[in-house]
């Protein structure tokens, strides 16, 4: 009877285990796609917990997948600098374990250590197949949630300067001199004008004109938010249309900051394109580089499509007419041989809303310019048999020469589901903006914390965020640096310097 009862369990067991992919599978299977990422002497598991799995509720028709959840950490093996532009680094690293932005925490801005660990609350998708479970992919990003802001209080002006101010004062009224006296005027006037635009700033915050709710500048406004407000500095994101509505609202003065991307800060500067009847913004000043945004064009997964030529006579979503974005796009494809409105037919849809259509057949590709990883795209691919072609290196010779602003970049691979390949392709820098109304000492200030060696912005909840460096803060400028932020961005590079002679040292 005991062994007919330990059969039974044991069967039991076997078959438990026979509806999911057993805690070895999965160890197993992480540890081949940060092997085939990034080399087998990068990253070490040292630590899986497993914390439950549920059906997928996007599993195609026919088919039988489960979401694993687990908690990881990772040891890293040696040196890295995970924020690069154009090579495997945080946005494989978030796609491949299938987390969140806000699930991974360790990645520190200026590079990781030996023997540092990162920590991510992942998940990934197993299909059965047969008697067998196959790992599939991680399942979508999820969405950062909006950080709550604190009040502050202002800070006193010392009053030794307001004693020599009084003296100054007196001084120039005995003189009786008409001319001083409207010097002082003046200087009193803006003085006045710029300590109460500053400590308006310091009690309500930065206004940081970001982008939608749910797209990739609005997460990176909040991540910098909880950044700044844990080293006393408060920027408040604004939900905006993005990067030409972002501009318009600093010009306005109704944001303080803003980010754009360098080709629709550049236009704005020269006072061309979308904002050629404002006339030139000569008052616009960037902060610093913040991470690139690069060409992606999206098709479906058909043989017939294996490079940008094949798109001839085909329907091609650029999105509305009249953006930067559509200008730059237009120019990467003629210099593939493809004009618009003679070699394929433009659809206006705009990025998201075309992929769901792409994969319906309605229209042929997709092209964005958009910071990696896409979350939309991530889910798409994850979802749909679409996949990424390359630019040709010719082409991207032509356009780059035609128009600075761009820079020669890859899409690594690992950077979005079923990637293996890396992507040829150019892209621009997203800019940190504000004008030259802010103050020396702020714009220091808001740069210093932006750059300091340490963050962890994926943390806060952008993935971008995490490609954020010292080393690429002047990448792609296209607008004059700030006054202040030059000074910042020459201490923190001096800082730089510094380490890494000291760790270079015998």
């Amino acid at each position: 009877m005991l062994k007919r009862l330990s059969l039974v369990l044991l069967l039991f067991l076997l078959a438990a285990c026979s509806r999911q992919p057993d805690d070895a599978a999965l160890r197993s299977d992480l540890q081949t796609e940060l092997t085939q990422t990034y080399g087998d002497d990068l990253f070490k598991i040292v630590d899986l917990q497993r914390k439950g799995s549920a059906q997928d509720s996007t599993e195609p028709a026919g088919q039988t997948r489960r979401v694993i959840y687990y908690d990881i950490a990772l040891q890293v093996e040696r040196e890295v600098e995970l924020g690069g532009w154009d090579q495997p680094g945080v946005a494989s690293l978030v796609t491949l374990l299938g987390a969140g932005s806000r699930g991974v925490v360790g990645v520190k801005s200026g590079g990781n250590e030996a023997g540092d660990v990162i920590e991510a609350h992942g998940s990934a998708i197993y299909r059965k197949d047969g008697g067998n479970w196959v790992f599939v992919t991680p399942p979508g990003l999820t969405s950062a949630t909006v950080p709550n802001y604190e009040s502050g209080v202002s800070q006193p002006v010392a009053r030794q300067l307001l004693g020599t101010l009084n003296e100054i004062t007196q001084s120039v009224v005995n003189t009786g001199s008409t001319a001083a006296q409207r010097v002082l005027q003046q200087e009193l006037q803006r003085s006045v004008a710029r300590i109460d635009g500053r400590l308006t700033r310091m009690q309500q915050g930065y206004p940081l004109a970001s982008g939608p709710e749910q797209g990739e500048y609005a997460a990176f406004a909040r991540a910098l938010g909880q950044i700044g407000r844990e080293h006393g500095v408060r920027i408040a994101a604004l939900t905006t249309g993005g990067s030409a509505d972002n501009i318009r609202l600093l010009r306005s003065g109704d944001a303080v900051l803003a980010i754009a991307q360098a080709d629709t800060a550049r236009l704005a500067y020269e006072g061309e394109g979308p904002f050629e009847s404002q006339g030139q913004f000569a008052q616009i000043r960037a902060l610093g580089s913040l991470y690139p945004e690069m060409v992606h064009i999206v098709v479906r997964d058909d043989a017939g499509l294996s490079q940008i030529a094949d798109l001839k006579g085909k329907k091609v979503a650029l999105g509305p007419p009249g953006s930067a974005i559509r200008t730059t796009l237009t120019a990467v494809l003629e210099a593939h041989g493809l004009k618009a409105g003679v070699d394929y037919e433009v659809s206006e849809l705009p990025f998201a809303a075309s992929l769901p259509v792409l994969n319906r057949g309605g229209v042929d590709a997709t092209v964005h310019i958009i910071g990696v990883p896409a979350n939309v795209l991530r889910d798409a691919l994850a979802e749909a048999s679409l996949k990424l072609l390359p630019l040709e290196r010719d082409a991207i010779q032509e356009v780059v020469k035609a128009n600075p602003v761009l820079i020669p970049l890859s899409i690594a691979s690992g950077t979005y589901p079923g990637q293996r390949e890396t992507i040829t392709t150019v892209g621009m820098a997203a800019l940190l903006l504000s004008t030259d109304e802010l103050t020396r000492d702020e714009a220091k200030r808001i740069t210093e914390v932006l750059y300091q060696s340490g963050n962890d912005l994926l943390e806060k909840g952008s993935a971008q965020g995490a490609q954020v460096s010292i080393q690429n803060a002047r990448r792609g400028l296209s607008v004059p640096l700030h006054v202040g932020a030059q000074e910042a961005l020459h201490g923190l590079e001096s800082i730089q310097k510094q380490r890494i002679a000291e760790k270079q040292a015998p």
